[in-house]
């Protein structure tokens, strides 16, 4: 009886472990346009905070049917800062950009926060 009930609480074990696979889970934080400004007094605006997300499936070999998820979720955030009536034109940019990625066996999950400022030449 024990070395069924040993038997059984093993295999139990293994299949619970083995079945499944951990999401993952990255994050990169850096200023992706590499430019040299030097801020020595208040010459621009903090035109808000803005965020952007996309999602792909997975497959054997890879994410299906996606050009990019990171630049899906750029687009989206783009997307989002235009629907809060702030567009990149002139002399705004993208700073202090945050990438997260959250991936598993299934998906894979990008979201992109980032502040846009405009300079005002002050």
């Amino acid at each position: 009886m024990k070395k069924s009930t040993f038997l059984l609480v093993t295999v139990g074990l293994l299949v619970l472990f083995s079945s499944c696979k951990p999401t993952m889970y990255t994050t990169h934080t850096s200023n992706e346009i590499n430019s040299s400004v030097i801020l020595t007094k208040n010459n621009f605006k903090n035109l808000g905070t803005f965020s952007g997300l996309a999602t792909a499936r997975m497959n054997t070999i890879g994410v299906k049917n996606r050009e990019g998820v990171i630049s899906e979720a750029r687009k989206n955030l783009l997307q989002n800062a235009k629907a809060a009536g702030v567009e990149l034109t002139g002399s705004r940019t993208l700073v202090n950009m945050s990438i997260d990625a959250v991936s598993n066996s299934n998906r894979v999950t990008v979201t992109i926060v980032s502040d846009i400022i405009e300079f005002t030449g002050e």
